[in-house]
């Protein structure tokens, strides 16, 4: 999930011709990409690894390792970001890529801090100069049905996905492979809230939101069910402030405050913010695939009939206790949905992470799960 794009988003604006990626051959048609693999590229003849996710922002971003090793050069355009009070500070150089046989040029961001783990870098599915980007989940099989959406353009570069309307007010969605549940900024929590009689369960707790940066979320419960087409929105989350919960929160935000993490309360004459929703594993775990076609101006969805509430993201036996995997391959008992595994995973000894993993054939039967969400590069130890 996204962060915030406070400064210099005019520039970016009036750049956008310049930021997105500019052919100059005809690329090929398709970038396909399995769940947990990265994708190969040359900056400035450089090797490369990208991550691809769907909620990131069109603009590539690279650690700052790789921004040294390729040269990339700081030039008058860069934008930030805030997460909660943290700021994350990126500039941009215009470069040459390389994919096979395909070359471009693509302004890419990048910082001082490391910004994708198992990878050189994060890019979303508008990055890339290709007709249409398919993120592989699992193969298809008997019953996957496609379910097609617009693609709305009103988020520019920052975001790439669908826009859904909650109460007359416009709540932008993107999809997000890399947690199970589903985030929606405050306010357009609060608007959830007011339409499908919602309400907070549970204390507030922390997840990360962007570049592993953690902000408290709380669960939010509905009466009516919050839908995308035929799939309903589950295990909803809201963003809240520090504070733990939306209550009592000022109508203004303090200097370098995250207003999305702001409930903007109704006597307010401040601006709302564009306010985000951000579809997790919960929701779409049971798919095949998701199709990004920007000749078409659609996202496809292929999917089988969503599985009752209890069984999508249902636990699964694992076979051996603190089991170790130097390959990041584990031992389990698949549910018989054909849904995802959510295990919890020891990267660190101080530092414990959720991963959903999925079987490469998605079918039942096989024991072998391979591909957390999140390429790890280290040994870890399922619990």
């Amino acid at each position: 999930m996204q962060g915030r794009a406070s400064i210099l988003t005019v520039a970016l604006a009036l750049c956008a011709g310049q930021a997105a990626a500019q052919p100059s051959n005809t690329p090929p048609a398709d970038l396909s990409v399995r769940m947990g693999d990265t994708v190969a590229m040359f900056i400035n003849n450089q090797p490369v690894r990208f991550r691809l996710a769907p909620d990131a922002v069109s603009v590539p971003t690279v650690n700052a390792d790789v921004a040294e090793k390729v040269g990339l050069k700081p030039s008058m355009i860069g934008y930030v970001y805030l997460i909660g009070p943290v700021k994350i500070a990126l500039r941009t150089d215009n470069v040459k890529y390389r994919a096979g046989t395909t070359s471009f040029k693509s302004r890419t961001a990048f910082s001082d801090r490391r910004v994708a783990d198992g990878a050189d870098g994060v890019a979303g599915p508008a990055t890339f100069p290709f007709r249409r980007t398919i993120f592989v989940l699992r193969d298809l099989q008997a019953g996957d049905q496609a379910m097609t959406f617009p693609l709305d353009k009103d988020m520019g570069l920052s975001q790439t996905g669908m826009k859904i309307d909650v109460g007359g007010k416009p709540v932008y969605v993107a999809f997000s492979l890399a947690r199970a549940e589903s985030v929606v900024t405050a306010t357009g929590g609060r608007w959830i809230a007011d339409v499908h009689g919602g309400r907070f369960n549970g204390d507030a707790r922390e997840a990360p939101i962007l570049y592993e940066i953690p902000r408290p979320i709380r669960r939010l419960e509905l009466d009516r069910p919050l839908m995308l087409g035929d799939l309903e929105i589950r295990n909803l989350a809201v963003r809240v402030s520090d504070m733990g919960n939306s209550q009592g929160i000022p109508d203004g935000a303090a200097p370098d405050q995250d207003l999305d993490e702001i409930v903007v309360t109704g006597d307010s004459k401040r601006k709302v913010p564009t306010q985000r929703l951000y579809i997790g594993l919960d929701t779409i775990g049971h798919c095949a695939s998701l199709t990004y076609d920007f000749k078409a101006g659609t996202v496809t969805l292929m999917c089988p009939k969503q599985p009752s509430a209890g069984a999508t993201g249902s636990s699964a036996g694992i076979s051996g206790k603190n089991l170790r995997s130097a390959n990041d391959s584990f031992v389990v008992i698949p549910p018989r949905d054909g849904g995802c595994v959510q295990v919890t995973i020891m990267c660190d000894p101080s530092k414990r992470r959720q991963a959903w993993m999925r079987p490469r054939q998605g079918a039942y039967g096989s024991s072998r799960w391979s591909d957390p969400i999140m390429n790890l590069t280290r040994s870890v130890h399922p619990t």
